[in-house]
């Protein structure tokens, strides 16, 4: 079995070449939407300063070997065009329209290239080879229907204007998609590695049938990923060349069994919930994460293939290939030790939760000795933590996340500490709900949409539902409960003020402390962390309703982070006496002691105050 060759081809390398669209595959059919995107996304690539000595790379094109009769009988030898036609026919048109309007021509012998623009046939219509090379408009057929459609747009692309001179911006186009030899090379800046390349993936495995493996790419829009163009280049004909055959065998294999051991490992939701924060359906193959990580892709980074094109260098040898797949396999059994050693699972799991990257501690992890390195560990916690966290303050939107991390910290170190079982906190779950801060106490309606009957209804069907147990005075809180459901709250009668009326004589039943609320109200001992999406009401209500929802979580087995679990169990009242239905100051205070004695691990309380 011969190995599939990968690579990246410039345009100017395609230049020559016949591609031939086999009759299983529908025609182009690419609309004004699909080139104007391509020709927007070139010419954003090219205006970043910082792309100036790169390359724009399209999605791959996937081509095998082939001869075919041309429209007169003579034999042409070129490649079969499994996957990638709209797009590099579409480079056709591009290139047609800006020779033909810049410089009337499209032969390229005249700027220096033995060959001319590559030639596209189709099994079926084999006179759309000759149309492509036109600017004509022709719509007796679908296929030269699209064509025309597609050249007329790129045209008035190019003369709209607002991009500059119409002349000028095809210069700037064509350079990056075909800088001329004799003339460009002369101008400064001028790079041909700099410009649109492709992805060539060839195959030359004869068991791999063109039309299941078009079926494969093509069913719901699946393109090459990255794992799989990596993977295809590991195993390659050209990859390892240096070594004996037997070597060569025994290298791949090793790496292809040890990739499956990977990928498996990675389909674990919760090795998948500690080394990462995506989802685990964003990867169709997992192990593409770990090439995210060594290419130290950004989370708004576009380029689908942004790995594939900077994991491999522009040479590379067996010795610089082998350790591409070493590093790779040295951070997945990073991950998989600290998965499995219970202290670095929670503190390791908390920094990449954070925000902390997989990469950074991986190379920690190598300039640190085992004995210390998980005091390094402790430092980046450390540093992750507010300097006066005790002052943060909900009222200050800039300390949300900070508050968050404290908060976060808590919960994972009562995991880690409890001495009764051996129960690791469950970050993919964790990741997975509506993360929100919450007031354990909120005696109000303030965040209440004036215009959404959808909450005023749950809100104040909870809220009387606990009145018979809680209420202040039972007879006032029986004549409200019958009033309030009585009532036809989705009628157009029942106004917002109606609704403030009946949650403020709600609220004036409900017991509470004789504590000026707003004292401690936005402060951190008055928040804990709840994944309570289903109801935004909620989180307006007050202590006792939200208590009574997380025991019915409880009781369904729901995630509920410990130290949340601590505050609605009651786990700080310190004794009978205590009302369930308030969350009281004595309460506050051990909440806030637990949080200290969890943070002050890792970073000592400091008097700086002035921190935002």
């Amino acid at each position: 079995m011969q190995e599939n060759q990968i690579e990246t081809k410039s345009i100017t390398e395609l230049l020559g070449l016949n591609f031939y669209i086999p009759a299983y595959q529908r025609g182009y059919r690419w609309t004004k939407n699909n080139v104007l995107q391509l020709l927007n996304d070139i010419w954003e690539y090219r205006q970043e300063s910082d792309n100036r000595n790169s390359f724009y790379c399209l999605q791959p094109i996937v081509v095998r070997k082939k001869e075919w009769p041309d429209i007169d009988g003579k034999t042409i030898s070129g490649y079969e065009l499994v996957d990638g036609q709209q797009r590099l026919t579409t480079i056709h048109r591009i290139l047609t329209c800006i020779l033909l309007e810049r410089y009337n021509k499209i032969d390229l012998t005249s700027r220096g290239y033995k060959q001319n623009i590559f030639s596209i046939y189709y099994e079926t219509r084999l006179e759309s080879k000759t149309f492509l090379e036109t600017s004509d408009y022709n719509k007796s057929k679908p296929d030269l229907y699209y064509m025309s459609e597609a050249l007329e747009c790129i045209k008035a692309w190019f003369y709209n204007n607002e991009r500059g001179i119409p002349d000028d911006v095809m210069d700037e186009v064509r350079r990056l998609l075909l800088p001329f030899i004799k003339e460009d090379e002369k101008q400064k800046g001028i790079n041909p590695e700099w410009s649109v390349q492709v992805i060539w993936y060839e195959i030359n495995d004869e068991q791999q049938k063109s039309e299941d493996l078009f079926t494969r790419l093509n069913r719901g829009k699946i393109p090459l990923t990255s794992a799989e163009l990596i993977k295809a280049k590991f195993v390659n004909a050209d990859s390892f060349k240096e070594l004996a055959q037997d070597e060569k065998i025994k290298r791949r294999t090793q790496l292809i069994q040890i990739w499956d051991e990977i990928e498996n490992q990675l389909n674990n939701p919760k090795f998948w919930g500690f080394i990462s924060n995506y989802p685990l359906e964003k990867y169709s193959n997992k192990i593409e994460y770990l090439f995210d990580v060594i290419t130290q892709k950004k989370p708004t980074e576009k380029d689908l293939l942004y790995s594939f094109i900077n994991f491999f260098e522009d040479t590379e040898t067996e010795a610089t290939l082998w350790a591409k797949w070493i590093q790779v396999e040295d951070i997945y059994r990073s991950l998989l030790f600290w998965f499995s050693d219970r202290v670095l699972y929670h503190k390791i799991g908390y920094l990449i939760t954070t925000g902390t990257s997989v990469r950074f501690l991986s190379d920690k992890r190598k300039e640190s000795t085992k004995d210390n390195f998980e005091l390094v560990i402790d430092k980046l916690i450390a540093e992750s933590i507010h300097l006066s966290w005790e002052k943060l303050n909900y009222e200050k939107s800039s300390h949300h996340q900070d508050i968050i991390k404290v908060l976060l910290l808590t919960n994972v170190e009562l995991m880690l500490t409890n001495d009764l079982g051996n129960d690791l906190f469950p970050f993919g779950y964790f990741k997975s709900i509506a993360k929100s801060l919450e007031h354990i106490h909120s005696q109000n309606i303030d965040k209440i949409n004036q215009n959404s009957k959808t909450e005023w209804g749950p809100w104040l069907n909870a809220h009387i539902n606990i009145l018979p147990q809680v209420a202040t005075d039972k007879v006032k809180a029986e004549k409200l409960i019958r009033e309030i459901r009585s009532l036809d709250i989705n009628n157009r009668s029942y106004k917002y003020d109606d609704f403030k009326k009946h949650s403020s004589q709600i609220l004036e039943l409900i017991p509470t402390e004789d504590v000026n609320e707003s004292e401690y109200l936005h402060n951190i001992e008055n928040l804990a962390l709840l994944g309570l999406s289903e109801n935004i009401s909620l989180s307006n209500s007050v202590f006792e309703v939200k208590r009574r929802k997380l025991i019915e979580m409880d009781r369904i087995g729901s995630f509920i982070p410990q130290a949340t679990k601590r505050i609605f169990l009651k786990y700080y009242s310190l004794g009978n006496e205590q009302p369930y239905s308030i969350w009281t100051k004595q309460e506050r205070e051990a909440y806030l002691l637990d949080i200290r004695k969890c943070v002050e691990k890792y970073k000592p309380l400091t008097d700086s105050s002035n921190e935002d």
